[in-house]
């Protein structure tokens, strides 16, 4: 589905509907279908080095608390999130057990972008290096592309003729130590692609990308970066941040427009929005009255929200988040019941605006409180005890892993694991795939 459309919904009628994106753009869970899964992925973002997101680490999660993942269950879990999709547009990381590759047929998936992480069994006292050396065998041999750890590399023979990738977990090392390692592995096989794992701020990233390392994963993508901290916004953002608080105000369009006027750079996007041809209007807008009348002022506050990661263009950063923000919302506004469309739209804004302040470098108080926002929301945002916060923290530790606090979240808030894990999934594949206008 396209991003306009998913977004602001298919607007077939004009001024006639209230709120056209609540009423025809129902949240996510009303639409997706959720068949019972036991076994769910995580997905990770991998940075490059131009701080744009070049790839996802996908890990199995089994949802009923099992240590192993058959192979053919994981097979169908990929089949089902549409991972073949995915690669055709960025780098997939699969970790497979021997066992796994060899009880299921995963050549499906083989592509330029696809690497299988050679993983050892859950529960396996050592590393088994002939079958890790037999698994590496098959898999090139169906013309498939090889990740490897720290511990299988210092096994190879001839790691200067790997030319696959070398996956690190950087968590808990210290980093001259890790220096040496990297240094050390680039001597050994200089044709191969490194990624590290466990990154923990922009400064380590930026470093570990100096010495080589192609890929960055870990919680540094989501936390703001501490050598950015300004506490200024750009006249642009300030111009989007006033619109919206006019909106949430209810203010007449003449104050709205006036106050557009200080950046019609701003007004052309919103009016070229409109006239898209995945919006369906009967008839082309020319001002921003025109816009507001036509789709609706939740539809607007909804464009400019979104506009707030999108006016730097210079800052590949602000892209990145603004994937991770658009699968966030999308998420939390799929877990709203049908017949609440208020909490769907208000979820949402919890979602979309919880990186607030990696996009605009300040502290989330102060970002906040340049904002007219429901109370619900700011509530989520600053202290997670409103209503809405669990939900929050259900997309954290989701985000982050943590399949116990995730469960437990589900179980507190009466959702059902297997439908919110696909939901997560969904929202996160259409983030990566359609979020381009």
């Amino acid at each position: 589905m396209g991003f306009l459309q998913r977004i602001f919904g298919v607007f077939q009628k004009e001024a006639s509907l209230p709120s056209p994106v609540l009423e025809q753009a129902p949240p996510l869970a009303a639409v997706l279908e959720t068949p019972p899964r036991s076994v769910a992925l995580s997905w990770k973002e991998m940075l490059d080095g131009s701080e744009r997101i070049a790839g996802y680490y996908l890990r199995p999660v089994a949802l009923g608390g099992e240590e192993t993942v058959a192979g053919s269950v994981l097979l169908d879990a990929l089949s089902k999130e549409n991972v073949g999709r995915l690669s055709a547009r960025c780098k997939v990381l699969i970790p497979l057990t021997p066992e796994q590759w060899r009880a299921a047929d995963f050549r499906s998936f083989i592509s330029g972008n696809t690497f299988f992480l050679l993983a050892e069994a859950s529960g396996s006292a050592e590393f088994n290096a002939a079958a890790g050396l037999e698994f590496a065998a098959e898999i090139c041999a169906a013309g498939g592309q090889l990740a490897i750890n720290q511990t299988f590399h210092s096994r190879l023979a001839e790691p200067r003729t790997f030319s696959g990738l070398i996956f690190l977990d950087i968590a808990g090392a210290q980093l001259s130590s890790f220096e040496l390692l990297i240094r050390n592995i680039r001597q050994a096989s200089p044709q191969a692609m490194l990624a590290v794992d466990g990154v923990g701020t922009w400064s380590e990233s930026r470093f570990l990308q100096s010495l080589g390392v192609a890929l960055c994963a870990g919680p540094f993508t989501t936390t703001p970066d501490e050598t950015e901290q300004t506490g200024q916004i750009s006249e642009s953002r300030l111009v989007v941040v006033e619109m919206l608080n006019l909106l949430r105000r209810d203010a007449p369009n003449h104050e709205i427009a006036a106050v557009a006027k200080r950046d019609p750079g701003v007004v052309l996007k919103l009016i070229a929005m409109a006239n898209s041809p995945m919006s369906g209007l009967s008839r082309q807008v020319a001002t921003l009255d025109d816009v507001i009348l036509v789709l609706g002022r939740d539809v607007v506050y909804r464009w400019l929200a979104l506009a707030m990661f999108r006016l730097d263009q210079q800052s590949r950063r602000d892209e990145t988040l603004m994937v991770l923000a658009l699968s966030r919302a999308s998420f939390l506004e799929s877990l709203a019941p049908r017949s609440d469309p208020q909490m769907a739209g208000e979820l949402f804004l919890v979602g979309l605006f919880s990186l607030l302040d990696s996009l605009l470098r300040m502290p989330v108080e102060t970002a906040i409180s340049r904002m007219n926002l429901p109370k619900k929301v700011v509530s989520a945002l600053l202290s997670r005890a409103s209503p809405y916060g669990d939900y929050l923290k259900l997309a954290l530790a989701i985000e982050a892993g943590k399949l116990k606090q995730g469960l437990l979240l589900c179980e507190h808030l009466g959702l059902e694991p297997a439908e919110v894990w696909h939901h997560y999934s969904e929202a996160m594949l259409w983030a990566a795939s359609d979020a381009s206008v």
